[in-house]
């Protein structure tokens, strides 16, 4: 008997133990509308039939009858407390402020705010006599409307399914590390939270997506991972720590397999406009005279961008690169670019089963599919082997100071960490499936 209590102890820890490196996601979880509906003075809704009510640790308990009005309902702050109003007489004043002021739609539809729909529940915030309104909704129908505003709805199955999986898990990692938690809410609807305008943009294949993954997140030493991701690498993500501080080890950069449509961009910059960008940083250098790219990542992306000045140089690193230009027009799509003139030193070496031509990258001579000799690019160039895109990488010398300036020649969209959605796409389009994509771009990761 003892030697089989001691197995069922045993059996006991090991599902307590199993069950502590999997989390579940929250039965509500509360998202903080602060793109529109953020310290107001007061907040239309616009549904004719609500319930007022509060919160009662996660769920709505009704305290009205059904409230009808054809105009709908003003919500503003009255005596000191959240009051509901039809036109201009007062239907409801939530008197205990101890807890969450809530509507919901009587008939258990959308709540109406503005042009915006929300599935749930909408918790109204007071704060120095203005209004917050809050969502309350299940994670799993906050992704619904998440989704189509992260990645289009067009794009492949396996792609929305991968994206669903890192937008849950980069839910899961925000709401875990709190940094809403002083302002009542655990996300918020802008960028740096996930972009999330309520159901306004949702669609079938990205709520499929959200229904076929449910519960699936991303692991990385039994802890939800930061799973960043972006528009388009132009062939090649970055590491956590080129971006940011911090080194994460599951955010390795690595080659896109067959990024499909990368974005590709161009900007041109006088050296007036250089000067400006300049002056905004607080550099001292003169006048600006040369641009060169001293120092590229394993995989061709700027890591440092050093100006020249009549009286001295500056450098700018890491993605401090993006936002320099930002007075001068705004800042950069990528760090994946090149500087069109400048001379490219790096070489290469290529082969065709037979032997290996090894040389320096613009000693090579390109030709199209006809066989035509083309001017040699100055960067931005790939080999396809018919099932992967590979960048050839070279990095650009001391740009020309003759000329009215500089242009950089760039591929991508976005910081460069994490999964890139385009490639995702292609991925997908090759035939890979959701988590073969997500095992790529993150490395040493689980998916359950």
């Amino acid at each position: 008997m003892k030697k089989l209590a001691l197995l069922i102890i045993l059996l006991l820890g090991l599902l307590v133990l199993s069950g502590a490196t999997t989390l579940s996601t929250p039965a509500t979880i509360r998202i903080g509308l602060t793109g529109n509906f953020s310290n107001r003075d007061s907040i239309h809704i616009s549904n004719t039939h609500i319930i007022a009510g509060y919160d009662n640790h996660g769920a709505f308990q009704a305290s009205s009858q059904v409230f009808n009005s054809l105009g709908g309902f003003t919500v503003r702050i009255t005596g000191g407390v959240v009051a509901l109003y039809s036109g201009n007489a007062q239907v409801f004043a939530f008197t205990d402020t101890t807890r969450g002021a809530q509507v919901r739609d009587s008939a258990g539809g959308q709540i109406r705010l503005g042009n915006y729909s929300y599935r749930g529940v909408i918790e109204f915030r007071p704060s120095s006599g203005r209004i917050t309104a809050i969502n309350v909704i299940c994670p799993e129908e906050y992704l619904f409307g998440v989704l189509p505003m992260e990645m289009s709805h067009s794009f492949h199955m396996e792609a929305l399914n991968a994206q669903a999986i890192a937008s849950r898990t980069f839910m899961m990692y925000r709401m875990n590390a709190g940094e809403h938690t002083h302002q009542g809410f655990h996300l918020c609807d802008g960028t740096h939270c996930q972009s999330y305008r309520g159901s306004s943009r949702e669609h079938a294949n990205t709520t499929q997506a959200v229904n076929d993954t449910r519960g699936l997140m991303i692991y990385h030493n039994n802890a939800v991972i930061l799973a960043v991701y972006h528009a388009s690498s132009g062939g090649s993500t970055d590491n956590s720590e080129n971006v940011w501080v911090q080194r994460r080890p599951y955010l390795r950069g690595v080659r896109d397999i067959a990024e499909h449509d990368p974005v590709v961009w161009n900007r041109t910059f006088t050296w007036a406009q250089l000067n400006t960008a300049l002056s905004q940083a607080g550099a001292n250098i003169g006048t600006a005279m040369g641009m060169s790219v001293t120092q590229t990542g394993a995989y061709g992306r700027v890591q440092e961008l050093t100006i020249q000045g009549t009286t001295g140089q500056w450098q700018v690193r890491g993605e401090a690169i993006r936002t320099f230009f930002t007075p001068i027009g705004g800042a950069l799509m990528s760090r994946n670019f090149y500087i069109a003139g400048a001379s490219v030193s790096s070489a290469v070496s290529v082969t065709d089963g037979r032997g290996v031509v090894s040389s320096n990258l613009g000693s090579l001579l390109w030709r199209n599919q006809q066989g035509a000799v083309l001017p040699v690019p100055a960067g931005g160039v790939y080999v396809y082997d018919g099932i992967n895109l590979r960048q050839v990488d070279g990095s650009a010398a001391q740009a020309v100071t003759t000329g009215t300036g500089v242009t950089l020649n760039g591929r991508g969209w976005g910081h460069g960490v994490g999964m890139s959605q385009r490639g995702a796409h292609g991925m997908a389009r090759a035939g890979y499936t959701y988590r073969e994509i997500l095992l790529h771009y993150y490395t040493g990761v689980t998916i359950r």
